[in-house]
């Protein structure tokens, strides 16, 4: 791992936040590019305009190891998302922009103040419509000394020219594969592109641990009831792409919410079976690194190592 060089990234942010504020009005931030102006106050795909918008900023033990280490990770939640998932376990968040509007130093404020207890890392959750104020933020924390790894955790529906943009400041990768299958991303996500746009986000992020611009990328697949073969899919494209050059990490805590707790594919749990079924598929192919969720427990964790 290389030493933390606050001075490195405080030039990559000053170097990338022109174009990024460029995208941000009219917004092309994401793959839907949906043009709205949004510092005039119109409202993106995402549900923001331009004011940063925070849910919370929140210290969390449960995240994969490299996460959360034994002090934890501080995880700022942004309000608003690119994708509209019909199961999102944070919907009030994502869907409802539940949050308060902040100033990059009010949000900087809270981060630093985590900081000062002790953190393993920094975690920005889905950041990609709010980027521009989420680095003015991280900027000033530089400048105040922090010097955690910076954790970028988004659903996986990037812009690979955005990813590339963020080379060097960001040091994990936390996406998730949600699905290998356009209409299922229809469905579920309002975005049949999604497979296509997450595989080259992914490949991207990769490309950056291996250039020395990132330490590494932890992709999640949260497994859902009925969805095996789909699973199976994404396993074979993530081993066939990247081997164990990635980390992965399948998770089984999903639970019928939001717009699904009467649907006919997504309105119950994933059993225990449907988990080891896929456990062992993983196990097969020949993923080594990575983590699984004890199934007993009601809240996932914790996490094994494959």
């Amino acid at each position: 791992m290389k030493p933390f060089d606050a001075q490195r990234r405080l030039s990559r942010i000053e170097a990338v936040l022109p174009e990024l504020r460029q995208r941000l009005d009219p917004c092309c931030l994401c793959p839907r590019c949906c043009s709205a102006h949004r510092l005039g106050g119109e409202l993106g795909e995402c549900g923001l305009d331009g004011v940063l918008r925070v849910a919370s900023v929140a210290r969390h033990l449960g995240e994969e190891p490299p996460i959360s280490g034994e002090t934890g990770a501080i995880n700022v939640f942004f309000s608003g998302c690119n994708l509209h998932c019909l199961h999102c376990q944070n919907w009030p968040i994502s869907q409802l922009h539940v949050g308060k509007q902040l100033t990059p130093e009010e949000l900087a404020g809270r981060i630093l103040k985590k900081w000062r207890k002790g953190a393993h890392t920094l975690g920005w959750v889905t950041p990609t419509p709010q980027i521009v104020g989420a680095l003015e933020a991280y900027r000033l924390c530089l400048n105040e000394g922090l010097d955690l790894p910076l954790v970028h955790n988004n659903g996986g529906y990037e812009d690979p020219e955005i990813v590339d943009l963020l080379a060097g400041i960001v040091d994990i990768w936390l996406p998730d594969v949600k699905t290998s299958d356009s209409a299922w991303g229809r469905k579920v996500q309002q975005a049949d592109d999604y497979p296509e746009y997450n595989r080259k986000a992914v490949a991207g992020m990769v490309r950056l641990v291996e250039s020395g611009n990132a330490q590494s990328v932890i992709v999640r697949r949260l497994l859902l009831p009925g969805r095996l073969e789909d699973s199976r899919q994404t396993l074979e494209w993530l081993w066939g792409s990247f081997g164990n050059q990635i980390q992965l990490s399948l998770m089984c805590q999903y639970f019928p919410t939001y717009q699904t707790e009467n649907d006919f594919d997504l309105g119950r749990k994933l059993s225990e079976e449907e988990y080891n079924t896929i456990i062992e598929y993983a196990q097969d192919l020949g993923f080594e690194r990575g983590w699984v969720q004890n199934f007993e427990e009601e809240n996932g964790l914790p996490l094994h190592c494959l």
